[in-house]
């Protein structure tokens, strides 16, 4: 493909999605900058937003 940001991000999603067998298993892709702090703070957030749901879930309580 293109040598560009734009189909390679998402060809390497697809990559990841694809890999996904479960149903139940949900991904969650975020493009960011290692450099951008704000960026990689929203991503670290969103990360411990879906571990706490998850375990919310398995103890009944979400």
């Amino acid at each position: 493909g293109p040598n560009e940001y734009d189909p390679a991000a998402e060809y390497i999603q697809a990559q990841f999605v694809a890999k996904n067998k479960s149903t139940q298993k949900e991904v969650y892709c975020h493009h960011t900058c290692a450099t951008d702090t704000q960026n990689v703070q929203f991503v670290f957030d969103a990360v411990t937003d879906v571990i706490i749901t998850l375990n919310l879930r398995g103890c009944g309580l979400y």
